[in-house]
């Protein structure tokens, strides 16, 4: 048995409610066999005071608790009847009554049950003491509940030790009363002695021991289990683990709270691993935002090209007929007011822009038909400049609530991505066509055209990021993923797509009352 076995080992038989030696088998000079006593357990020590430098082998046991000659001559009568009973019934246990003279000098009768063999490793056995008020108190019985006792603990020591969690246990103040293997390699400790009687503040996470101790004295003031949180534990020369911890009450017979039994895993990996996916997912919001900045670049671009355009010309016009000295002050108002006009138009228009921008984090409620409208205030001269016919169903009734900018940038995003394939195909006589119906929990949009279908292997992954339905010159992969993103994790919706016989249909479905 290695060395932290034994300790576990020492450790177990400490928790006994009686008296036990282990003792290991030997050989003298002259081959003779003899017990070496190795261990003493604490309730031992408290009884009958001897300490295993005392004691060192059964020989000077023999002689130092019982000191009366006629008395040792009677014990050891008393053993070979023991023995020989015992070989005769079939059993591995011995036992018999003695007197027993302790350190302090007191004589205690105590009813003795040996292991016949050395069964622990094939060279060890455990002596147990049942003390009784009168040598006439013999009951083997209650014995071999104390061995059975021990090797039940050692049977749920080895299984604790087992488990792929860690467990420990305390008393009301905090004081260790026992852990498992996967606890002490945490604590960078060897033995579960090590540990037993020392607090928080001894361990190597001392520096957050408060923080620990509250935790445990809010579940044994409440008496409620705190199951299944995520908690940091620093290490010394270790990078803080990453802990998901559940805590409950430690009850006696009566359901009084004793203790607090305390168990976790080490998630940090897959804390580590989960928080490599949210850092991809934080990339892909903002290459995403960058692509729909872009977008947003190009929507303004289709709508100031024509009001520049009018404005160059009328500013060509004023100066023409200057040059030609036919102007008048009528034309000169006219071309003004034209040009104010536009003017006034591109400023809406950054105002429009302005306010999709916003960082509204508001829901609220509005009608379907409305919100469409918002964002086909900023898309729809994208559609007017390139021909493409917008149709309308507007059958929602039910207003809604929701976070508007966001669904106004999921509109944008299908409107446009349905222009492009539209403008790329060269598709003549194009349309979009944008409905919406409703019932009596959900609301419903549809986004549809004529632009011929999205293809089928394309299909299976639209939603993607960086799987694109567009050329790679105009296309980035993130806008359909982004989409779906929005309406699933931020309105509490869910957006499909399909194939009809003119084009591509987006379905989105949206709750009546946002959570």
């Amino acid at each position: 048995m290695d060395e932290q076995n034994l300790q576990q080992l020492f450790d177990l038989l400490d928790t006994l409610p009686n008296p036990v030696t282990l003792n290991q088998l030997s050989y003298d000079e002259n081959n003779q066999a003899y017990d070496k006593i190795i261990y003493v357990n604490k309730n031992f020590k408290d009884s009958i005071g001897y300490t295993v430098e005392d004691i060192p082998d059964d020989r000077t046991w023999f002689t130092k608790a019982y000191p009366e000659k006629s008395y040792q001559e009677y014990i050891a009568t008393e053993w070979f009847k023991a023995v020989e009973h015992a070989q005769k019934e079939k059993t591995g246990l011995t036992g018999f009554p003695a007197r027993v003279h302790c350190k302090d000098g007191t004589d205690k009768w105590f009813n003795i049950t040996s292991q016949l063999d050395h069964p622990i490793n094939d060279n060890l056995r455990t002596i147990v003491f049942l003390q009784t008020d009168s040598p006439t108190d013999t009951k083997l019985k209650l014995d071999e509940k104390s061995l059975d006792l021990m090797h039940e603990r050692a049977l749920l020591q080895t299984i604790i030790n087992t488990v792929p969690v860690r467990i420990f246990w305390k008393d009301l103040d905090g004081v260790y009363l026992g852990c498992n293997k996967a606890f002490l390699d945490d604590a960078q400790l060897n033995y579960e002695s090590e540990i037993i009687g020392k607090t928080d503040y001894d361990q190597v996470w001392k520096e957050d021991a408060e923080r620990f101790r509250k935790d445990d004295k809010s579940v044994c003031d409440s008496g409620i289990p705190k199951l299944n949180y995520v908690e940091e534990q620093p290490q010394i020369d270790r990078d803080t683990i990453i802990l998901s911890t559940s805590k409950v009450p430690l009850k006696d017979i009566s359901g009084e709270t004793i203790g607090i039994l305390g168990l976790y895993q080490d998630i940090t990996q897959e804390y580590k691993a989960k928080q490599e996916v949210e850092d991809q997912k934080e990339l892909l919001l903002v290459q995403s935002k960058q692509a729909a900045m872009g977008e947003m670049i190009s929507i303004i671009a289709h709508q100031w090209k024509q009001p520049l355009t009018t404005i160059a010309a009328a500013v060509s016009g004023i100066q023409v007929q200057q040059v030609l000295g036919n102007s008048t002050a009528e034309d000169l108002n006219k071309q003004s007011d034209l040009i104010m006009n536009q003017v006034q138009y591109l400023s809406q228009t950054i105002s429009d822009f302005r306010n999709f921008f916003k960082q509204n984090k508001e829901q609220k409620m509005i009608e379907a038909e409305d919100v469409v409208n918002e964002a086909l205030l900023i898309i729809g001269k994208l559609l007017e400049n390139n021909a493409i016919e917008l149709r309308t169903s507007y059958l929602a009734t039910k207003h809604f609530s929701t976070y508007i900018n966001e669904l106004q940038h999921v509109f944008i995003n299908l409107i446009k991505n349905a222009a492009d394939s539209l403008i790329e195909n060269k598709k003549a006589g194009k349309w979009i066509k944008v409905s919406t119906y409703d019932d009596d929990e959900f609301i419903y949009f549809e986004i549809s055209d004529n632009g011929g279908g999205i293809d089928t292997k394309v299909m299976e992954r639209i939603f993607d990021p960086y799987v694109s339905t567009k050329s790679d010159q105009i296309g980035t992969g993130l806008g359909l993923h982004m989409t779906q993103t929005i309406i699933q994790k931020h309105l509490n919706g869910s957006i499909t797509c399909k194939n009809s016989d003119e084009g591509a249909v987006f379905i989105i479905t949206l709750p009546l009352v946002l959570d």
